[in-house]
C-alpha cells in the first residue's frame, strides 16, 4: 500500500490509497483536516458581513462531514439509477480523519467549465447536454431537505427581519468599499422586496453546506454524487437552491469576462432544469427563492471585494474586482427584476 498527496488545501489534504493490485487509480481516498494557525472558531479575514460566521475545530468538522456522508449513504445508497453516493468508510477520530471510497468522475464543475465559449472542449461539449444532471441536482436537494433530520441544530437567518437586515449590511459594506455608484441602489431594492414579499418566519430545512457544482461528481451513467456535506445549522430552505444556482451564473470565468463565457440563454436552461428538479414534488414560489439569489450574490460580491492581499497583488486584485463589478451589478438588477415581475404574476 501506498500514499500519494492529491490535493492540498488551506483546511484539508486529500490522500490517494493505492493497493499493490496494479490499479492506476486509489481504492480509498483520505481526507486529512487541520486548522488555520491559531484557530479559535472566529470570524476571518476582513470585517465584510457573512451569512454563515464562525469556523469549528477540525475534530469537530470531520465529525461533522463523516455524519454527514452516512446520512447521504442512507438516503441515497439504494437502487435508485440516478443517483449513488460516495461510501465512508472509517472515521480516524485522532487524525482528523475521514476515509472514503475514491470517486473517478468528473464534477458538474468540470462539465460546466468544459461547456465554456472560452473552453477548447467548447465544440464538443456542445453536444452533451447535461441538463438532465442539473435537473438531478435539484432532486437530490429536495429529498435530501426533506429527509435529513435535523435533530436539535441550531437555525440560522430563520426571520425575514435577519434576511432584511443582511441586506443592509451588505448595502453599508458595499457602498463603503466601492462607492455608491458603483453599488447603485440594489441591495436596498433588495431589502425593501424582502420586507414586502418575505413571511415572517422562512420556511427551514437542514443545510448542506457547500451545494455548489464543485461538490457533485457525474458518472458515466449519468449518476449524480454529491459529497463534502458540512450539515451544521438549520437554514432557509432556498438558500442551498440559490446557492447552486447563484455558482452556476457566476463562475470566475462567466464574471471575469463580463458575461462573455456562457451565453444567458444557456445559463437559463440550467437553472430552469435546477428549479423544476427541485420542485417536481412540491410548489415553489419564485419570488423567495430570487430574493434568496439575490442574497447570495451580495455575499460573493462582498467576499470578492474583502480578499484582495496586499501589495502588488492586491491592487491586481482590486482591478479585477473593479472589472467584475459592472457584472455583478447586472446580475443583481436582473434578479430584482425577476422579483418584481414573478411576484406580479402571482398576486
Amino acid at each position: 500500500m501506498r500514499l500519494q498527496r492529491l490535493v492540498q488545501r488551506p483546511r484539508a489534504v486529500l490522500y490517494g490509497v493505492y493497493l499493490d493490485d496494479g490499479s492506476q487509480l486509489p481504492r480509498v481516498l483520505a481526507k486529512v483536516r487541520r486548522g488555520w494557525p491559531g484557530d479559535d472558531g472566529a470570524e476571518r479575514g476582513g470585517t465584510r458581513p457573512r451569512l454563515a460566521s464562525g469556523s469549528l475545530p477540525p475534530s469537530e468538522s470531520t465529525a461533522l462531514e463523516y455524519a454527514g456522508l452516512r446520512a447521504i449513504e442512507t438516503m441515497f445508497g439504494g437502487a435508485d439509477p440516478g443517483f449513488s453516493v460516495v461510501r465512508p468508510l472509517h472515521h480516524l477520530v485522532h487524525e482528523d480523519t475521514i476515509l472514503m471510497e475514491y470517486v473517478d468522475a468528473p464534477t458538474l464543475r468540470d462539465r460546466l467549465l468544459a461547456e465554456s465559449r472560452l473552453s477548447p472542449q467548447h465544440v464538443l461539449s456542445r453536444h452533451r447536454s447535461t441538463e438532465e444532471a442539473w435537473w438531478k441536482a435539484g432532486a437530490w436537494l429536495h429529498r435530501f431537505q426533506r429527509e435529513m433530520p435535523r435533530q436539535e441544530l441550531p437555525a440560522r437567518q430563520p426571520t425575514r427581519h435577519d434576511v432584511v437586515h443582511q441586506f443592509l449590511a451588505y448595502d453599508e459594506f458595499l457602498t463603503t468599499r466601492l462607492g455608491r455608484r458603483a453599488l447603485g441602489d440594489v441591495a436596498r431594492r433588495g431589502a425593501a422586496l424582502a420586507e414586502q414579499l418575505l413571511p415572517e418566519r422562512l420556511p427551514s430545512a437542514v443545510g448542506h453546506g457547500d451545494y455548489a457544482p464543485r461538490n457533485m461528481f457525474l458518472d458515466r451513467a449519468g449518476r449524480l454524487t454529491v459529497f463534502d456535506p458540512m450539515p451544521r445549522w438549520v437554514v432557509p430552505r432556498h438558500e442551498d437552491l440559490s446557492r447552486l444556482l447563484v455558482a452556476i451564473r457566476l463562475l470566475g470565468a462567466q464574471l471575469h469576462t463580463r458575461g462573455a463565457a456562457y451565453s444567458r440563454g444557456g445559463l437559463d436552461r440550467r437553472e430552469r432544469a435546477v428549479i423544476e428538479g427541485y420542485r417536481a414534488e412540491d410548489r415553489l414560489w419564485l419570488p423567495e427563492l430570487r430574493c434568496h439569489q439575490l442574497l447570495i450574490t451580495l455575499d460573493k460580491w462582498s467576499a470578492a471585494v474583502d480578499s484582495a492581499p496586499a501589495g502588488w497583488r492586491g491592487r491586481l486584485r482590486a482591478a479585477s474586482v473593479e472589472w467584475a463589478s459592472g457584472f455583478l451589478r447586472r446580475e443583481s438588477r436582473r434578479l430584482l427584476e425577476l422579483i418584481e415581475s414573478d411576484s406580479a404574476r402571482t398576486t
